[in-house]
């Protein structure tokens, strides 16, 4: 099990995107052409969220460096809250009107970074930051 970091930052985003991932499961094909798929599990894998800060304050770009530290990068798994979602309110929530079909929270899942934040220069004072999460089933 995997320890827990600190929960991300509470900024919005100036865009994001969501792959839904997929059910565990393999297929097999005999020799006379015979598909047969085994599902491995009840609950998707693979779930990504990518988070764009365009034109953002150096703050913000450090709140995002100093959280992927405080995660030992890519290894202690977080929280996204609800300061990440808004902007869409359908969006990755668990509002009565989507039935939290875009939450991870349902499933199970909590977020990792996928990999290091990338960061540009845009300015003196301002920054661009771009972040991928993959969500991940942790005991």
């Amino acid at each position: 099990m995997s320890p827990q970091g600190p929960d991300f930052p509470s900024y919005v985003p100036s865009s994001r995107s969501l792959a839904m991932g997929d059910f565990p499961s393999k297929t097999f094909t005999s020799q006379s052409g015979i598909q047969a798929t085994v599902q491995y599990g009840n609950r998707r894998t693979g779930q990504t969220l990518d988070l764009a800060y365009n034109n953002t304050t150096e703050d913000i770009a450090a709140a995002v460096y100093d959280h992927y530290l405080a995660c030992k990068g890519t290894i202690y798994w977080f929280f996204v809250l609800e300061d990440v979602k808004k902007g869409n309110s359908t969006f990755h929530n668990q509002s009565s009107s989507s039935n939290g079909r875009y939450s991870a929270t349902p499933w199970g899942m909590r977020y990792k970074y996928a990999e290091a934040p990338q960061f540009s220069s845009v300015k003196p004072g301002r920054m661009s930051v771009t972040v991928k999460l993959i969500g991940v089933l942790d005991s």
